[in-house]
C-alpha cells in the first residue's frame, strides 16, 4: 500500500468513471489504458507541450499540480490540520523555466511555495539531521526521470553545496526503456511483430520490465512472462524471456557510464 511505503508514484490518470486517479492506481491503469494515463511528467516541466488526459488538454505544471494536491491532502490527513505552505525539491540541473513551472504547480495545488531546493541538498538535510560530525559526502541521486550528483560539506549540522552536476534527461525510465527494447527486439525476431507498436502490450511490458529490473538487484536472473501480448493468424502469442544480471549490466553500461562522467565533472567543479 502507498500509505505503508509513504511514496506516491508520479502518475495521473482518468478511470473508467472519468474520475481522476493519482499514484499507484494510475500507474497500474497504464497497462490497459495508456491513452488515459500520464507518466514521468517531470521531464516536461517548463515546456509548452500540451498533454492529453481523457478529454482534457493539460500543461505539465497542471499535471504536476494534481500530484502535489494529492500530497497536500495526505499531509493534512496525517497532521490533522490544513497545510498551506511547502518546500518543493527539484533536480539540481533544473533551469529557471523548470523551477518557475514547479512553483506554479505548487500554487495551482493551493500551496504557498516557500522555497525550491535541489534534490541532493534535500537528501543531505534529511539524512544528516542532528549530526555533529564534519563530512563531505557525495550524493548520487538517480531518479525515475532525472539524475543528479552533488558534493556537499556538512559542518556542525550546516549543509553547504560545493558542486553539482546532472542530466535532466537521464533516469530510471531510460534503464527500463533499454530492457523493454531488448525484450521487444527478441519478440520481433521470433514473431516479426513489434510490441512497441501495440499500446496495451507496450504498457504491460513497461511495468513488467521495471519489476524485472528491481528483481535483478537481488537475483542472478529473472524471467519476464506475459501471456497473450499479441496474436498472429488468430493465434495468441505469449512472451517469455529470461534475463541474467550480467546481461542487464552490459545493456545499461553506457547509461551508468554517463552518470559516472557527471560524477567526475562534479568532482572537478568542487
Amino acid at each position: 500500500m502507498e500509505d505503508e511505503l509513504r511514496t506516491l508514484p508520479s502518475a495521473v490518470g482518468i478511470d473508467a468513471d472519468d474520475e481522476v486517479i493519482v499514484g499507484t492506481p494510475a500507474r497500474n491503469q497504464a497497462m490497459l489504458g495508456p491513452d488515459r494515463t500520464l507518466l514521468s511528467v517531470k521531464r516536461l516541466m517548463g515546456s509548452d507541450e500540451s498533454l492529453t488526459l481523457g478529454q482534457q488538454q493539460l500543461k505539465p505544471q497542471e499535471v504536476s499540480a494534481i500530484i502535489l494536491r494529492t500530497l497536500k491532502q495526505r499531509a493534512e490527513a496525517h497532521l490533522g490540520h490544513e497545510v498551506s505552505k511547502a518546500v518543493i525539491t527539484v533536480p539540481a540541473f533544473f533551469t529557471d523555466n523548470q523551477r518557475q513551472a514547479t512553483r506554479q504547480a505548487g500554487e495551482l495545488a493551493g500551496l504557498e511555495v516557500v522555497r525550491i531546493i535541489n534534490d541532493p541538498t534535500a537528501a543531505a538535510l534529511t539524512y544528516e539531521t542532528g549530526s555533529d560530525c564534519n563530512k563531505r559526502p557525495l550524493i548520487y541521486d538517480l531518479g525515475g526521470g532525472t539524475f543528479d550528483v552533488s558534493i556537499v560539506q556538512i559542518e556542525q549540522g550546516v549543509v553547504e553545496v560545493l558542486s553539482s552536476h546532472g542530466d535532466t534527461r537521464l533516469g530510471g525510465d531510460d534503464f527500463d526503456q533499454l530492457l523493454l527494447d531488448h525484450v521487444c527486439d527478441s519478440f520481433a525476431n521470433e514473431y516479426q511483430i513489434d510490441l512497441r507498436t501495440i499500446p496495451a502490450a507496450r504498457s504491460r511490458l513497461r511495468q513488467a520490465v521495471e519489476e524485472a529490473k528491481m528483481r535483478l538487484s537481488t537475483e542472478a536472473y529473472t524471467t519476464i512472462e506475459e501471456p497473450f501480448l499479441a496474436e498472429h493468424k488468430r493465434k495468441p502469442l505469449n512472451l517469455e524471456v529470461t534475463i541474467d544480471r550480467s546481461e542487464y549490466e552490459e545493456l545499461i553500461g553506457p547509461l551508468v557510464k554517463k552518470t559516472i562522467e557527471s560524477v567526475g565533472r562534479c568532482q572537478t567543479l568542487c
